[in-house]
């Protein structure tokens, strides 16, 4: 058996990149911001404004132990601008609304809620703050939260041994619990949804004076701490009262994070679709669609809505006839008392007599004829019943195919059904196992028909169908009997719902527990999710304006696989991927979806503005160096492209055909060395990159026999030897170079204070003390200095005497007494950079015992393979000569050598290198690409490895890029084979 605590990894650098964003925008802060501000209201007279008297008397009646933020507006700003711009956002003019309020972007199962979670956990650490609120919109996602934290508790725990924390979640039952969370010193957690707040002292207890709190309001406590406040899924918060309400917390800042922000403020950090996909950090979407196909045989009326603006109307999904006497389903807008069978509606006669007798928006609905009430999203006459019984049957399929694919690796498999109404499940019944309604029935008559069909399936599930599924509704009492019913999700009788499915989590992931199949309300929408959904069946009609994107966002996490350590995630793109089985096409759902992205301000199949901002800066030698483009150079190439016709509004025009001979993007000249990037970014702008329909799937077929053969475990043998490395570094020319990179590296600022009517504040660089007429002076000896190096030492690994020597003779230790913070920030990025090009030529390799990926498991995992997609893989030929019947491969260069090897008669055997091939490096990790056997005339056989790239200079290589590869030569002419190269198009080096 293996543990069953999430495994969580600290070193995603994406979710590191999210959290830098946010600790940046407080640099300068002084880690000791209390005592410096005690310090200075004793050495200057200080005015303070009536406000600033009314918190201090709140802060020593409560004895509240707060955050102090001691910058300015403008630093922070200031701060935001640059952490913008390394970001490749736009930079922005000013402050929304002059507020600091800071908008997170991360799409759904990218790890939002540990990225803000850690984020608590920094800010402490860099600036003391202590007192955290995180406000969600209903109980759903407070229930995800508190669950999170708690699988989170151990990870966080060894991260940070040094930095206890309590965590809570507030109820008006227990809201005497805020005295503990003003004044105590450790981090405090508090989750609470916006309903606690929101309101009055008429309706909550929040706002009610209570004895037991020496007469003071619980409001009066947490706004004593200045709290920072995390807004989970703040799209859903942004009434004039849910803003005033969090205004009444009075917090130090405000941070916002979620896939779908409605409202655009301060953005330090996005993490799109676009990029989530593409870094492969959440499942690809695949979609079955089952539709009824023909013409439909009896009236079809679906109600898409209905308005009221000049006149009323309703817009109906009816059964229209084409100019060539067929017949189509289209969406048409009827009026009151109109004939649907007009000429001018669908001119079909199935519809005589059929018209709108009665429109009503709130709610939504019409009165027809023939048929009486027609809610908003309900249709009538589609076949509706038999074609759910069919997704679900696919539903099962696809469960069954993938349960059989993945029960090797240990990973479950879990379906995820939406229903509009409880009724539709549970029927007359009251419990999972008396469930009688056509949904409950139509799943267990089916799973036992398709479970028959292989032998495998009744070993792999041989339990009883009521026993794999489960319902998780929201339940009332009447009498002594509970009874499921149809709810929001946001009400006080969903509390039990959710509180069974998100702390059933962890157990819905042990294969002990049989269920499987999962039947929720779709108000389970928000807030619930489980790695391990690989399907989404929706048993009723997608209408609103979100619906697919919260939809799929359930599954979209990569899953997970149970280890002796516990559960860690699978990121291999042919397992992770989610199926939705919806009942309309695939295209029909590609471009739903793509219209709520937009909605949604996320420009997912168009080429962005902020498009190019991270392609690589080339030096003025052509060399890649690790700057960026930024936001503005991007706007530049994305304004050049629109001028020249390429793209319109983002989307790409029939003018941009790269593959023409001679095509050229006609770039000003500063960035004519970067059209290879900027093309293959633009190609990339296409929904259906992300979302592909299941017919586009394929398995691949193992050649089981190549792996048995004597030359094959020869050659494998050969290849895959271990090797240990150790790095001699010349100590003198670290220190030269070292020196000189921070010798010619800009000034750092000093801090300085200016000392206002409001209090004190503190700024980089003081020019701005003339501006606000208010004298300044050095902040120097007013803080303990940090352990400068002890922490050069952590980054570099370098010895104390090396690193003080580096430090004396750069001549630059004034600037780190003046700005400390901000000096070993500099000095870190420098030395590092330095070792990075130093440390790869003087590394040596030896072999050692053992395989980096032994012939055992490169079979194992070749017989577990699982299905790609079609435009990623090419066909071979020659079947004999590789491991597949297809080769996955990455990019166009790749699949042209693919092409060349299948048909060159010297190349005997290859293969592309699957990801677990991995040689280690100072610089992390390395996969090569391609193996190969070479017959060569009158030779023996030729061992040889391959790494495909678009270009054999180095320059255009970024430096990590390059250390790798120098590093991969040394460590394969170690093991004996001598001939590893790069190849490129014009340039094979076969």
């Amino acid at each position: 058996m293996g543990g069953s605590a999430f495994q969580f990894d600290p070193s995603q650098p994406y979710q590191l990149e999210a959290v830098g964003a946010v600790v940046d925008l407080f640099d300068g802060q002084p880690k000791d911001a209390d005592k410096l501000e005690l310090t200075l209201r004793g050495q200057v007279a200080v005015k303070e404004t009536d406000q600033v008297a009314l918190d201090l008397d709140l802060t020593q009646e409560v004895g509240a132990i707060g955050n102090n933020l001691v910058l300015d507006q403008e630093t922070v700003f200031a701060n935001l601008q640059r952490v913008q711009d390394r970001n490749g956002l736009e930079v922005a003019p000013k402050l929304y609304d002059g507020a600091l309020d800071f908008d997170i972007e991360m799409e759904t199962g990218t790890g939002k809620t540990y990225v803000y979670l850690r984020t608590i956990f920094e800010l402490a650490k860099d600036y003391n703050f202590t007192k955290f609120v995180i406000l969600v919109p209903s109980v759903a996602v407070r229930e995800g939260v508190a669950t999170s934290i708690r699988l989170m508790r151990g990870h966080f725990g060894d991260l940070y041994p040094g930095q206890p924390f309590d965590f809570s979640v507030y109820s008006g039952k227990n809201a005497e619990e805020v005295q503990s969370f003003a004044s105590s010193t450790n981090i405090q957690i508090l989750v609470m949804t916006i309903d606690a707040i929101r309101g009055t002292a008429n309706t909550r207890i929040i706002h009610q004076a209570k004895d037991k709190l020496n007469g003071l309001r619980p409001i009066d406590y947490l706004k004593a701490t200045h709290p920072v406040v995390i807004m989970d899924e703040p799209q859903n918060m942004e009434s004039l009262l849910s803003q005033s309400a969090v205004g009444e917390l009075d917090p130090v800042v405000t941070l916002r994070y979620s896939a779908t922000h409605k409202r655009q403020r301060n953005v330090v950090y996005r993490l799109d679709p676009v990029d989530a996909h593409d870094l492969g950090l959440v499942k690809q979407i695949v979609v079955a669609d089952v539709q009824q196909q023909g013409a439909d045989a009896t009236p079809y009326i679906k109600l898409i809505e209905v308005k009221h603006d000049s006149a009323w109307t309703a817009r109906l999904e009816l059964s229209c006839r084409r100019a060539d006497g067929g017949l189509e389903r289209r969406v048409v807008r009827v009026r009151q008392h109109q004939e649907l069978s007009d000429a001018r509606i669908t001119n079909n006669p199935i519809y005589d007599g059929w018209r709108i007798n009665e429109m009503s928006i709130e709610p939504a609905y019409v009165d027809l004829t023939l048929h009486g009430f027609l809610e908003q999203g309900e249709s009538i006459g589609g076949s509706g019943g038999a074609i759910y019984k069919e997704m679900i049957r696919e539903t099962i399929r696809e469960h069954l195919r993938k349960e059989a694919m993945l029960r090797p690796r240990n990973i479950k498999v879990l379906s995820l059904f939406f229903v509009d109404k409880v009724a539709s499940y549970m029927g007359d019944g009251d419990t999972n196992e008396t469930a009688d309604g056509e949904f409950a029935r139509w799943f267990d008559e089916v799973f036992v028909e398709e479970r028959a069909k292989l032998a495998r399936y009744q070993e792999l599930l041989p339990q009883e169908p009521s026993a794999l599924r489960r319902a998780y509704f929201s339940q009332i009492k009447r009498g002594k009997t509970t009874v499921s019913q149809d709810s929001s999700g946001t009400t006080k009788a969903d509390d039990d719902a959710y509180e069974l499915i998100m702390q059933a989590k962890e157990r819905l992931l042990d294969e002990a527990e049989d269920v499987r199949f999962i039947f929720s309300h779709s108000a389970l929408r928000e807030g619930w999710d489980n790695p391990n959904v690989f399907q989404i069946c929706t048993l009723r009609e997608m209408g609103a304006e979100v619906e697919r994107r919260q939809t799929i966002g359930r599954g979209l996490r990569l899953p997970v696989r149970k280890t002796a350590e516990g559960f860690v995630r699978v990121a291999d793109r042919g397992i992770a991927t989610l199926t939705v089985v919806a009942n309309e096409s695939y295209q029909a759902f590609a471009k739903s979806l793509q219209n709520e992205y937009k909605t949604a301000g996320v420009e997912i199949g168009e080429v962005r503005r902020s498009e190019f901002s991270k392609i690589p800066l080339q030096d003025a030698t052509g060399a890649l160096t690790d700057d960026l483009f930024g936001f503005q150079r991007s706007l530049e190439v994305w304004d050049h492209l629109a001028t020249k016709g390429f793209i319109d509004e983002g989307k790409v025009t029939s003018k941009f055909q790269p593959n023409t001979l001679g095509f050229t993007l006609s770039l000003p000249e500063e960035y004519e060395p970067y059209e290879t990037e900027i093309c293959a970014l633009v190609q990339r702008a296409h929904i259906g990159t992300y979302v592909k329909p299941a017919s586009k799937r394929h398995p691949r077929q193992l050649n089981k026999q190549l792996y048995s053969t004597p030359e094959f475990e020869d050659f494998w043998h050969a290849i895959s030897r271990r090797t240990t490395y150790r790095v001699s570094v010349d100590r003198e020319l670290i220190v030269e170079r070292a020196v000189q990179a921070i010798k010619s590296s800009p000034k750092i600022d000093p801090l300085r204070i200016q000392v206002t009517r409001a209090g004190v504040k503190v700024l980089r660089g003081g020019a701005k003390g003339q501006e606000l007429g208010t004298r300044s002076a050095d902040l120097k000896g007013s803080y303990d200095l940090p352990d400068i190096i002890a922490e050069l030492q952590s980054a570099t690994s370098l010895t104390r005497k090396t690193i003080v020597d580096i430090l004396i003779k750069s001549e630059r230790l004034a600037e780190f007494i003046g700005n400390p913070n901000d000096y070993i920030a500099s000095a870190k990025r420098l030395i590092q950079a330095e070792l990075a090009k130093i440390v790869v030529d003087g590394i040596q390799y030896e072999k050692i015992a053992g395989a980096v990926y032994e012939l055992r498991e490169l079979q194992r995992d070749g017989e577990e393979e699982k299905d790609r997609f079609l435009d990623h893989m090419y066909k071979v030929q020659n079947a004999q000569k590789t491991d597949f019947d297809y080769v996955v491969f990455d990019s166009d260069v790749e699949r042209q050598f693919a092409e060349l090897l299948d048909g060159r008669e010297d190349i005997k055997l290859f293969m592309k290198l699957p990801a677990k091939f991995k040689i280690d490096t100072p610089v992390g990790p390395y996969n090569p690409d391609w193996a190969i056997i070479k017959h060569e005339e009158g030779q023996d056989r030729v061992y040889m490895i391959r790494e495909t790239k678009s270009t054999l200079e180095d320059s255009k290589l970024r430096p990590s890029e390059l250390a790798k590869i120098k590093s991969a030569i040394k460590h394969f002419a170690a093991i004996g084979i001598d001939d590893y190269a790069r190849a490129a198009p014009g340039s094979w080096k076969l």
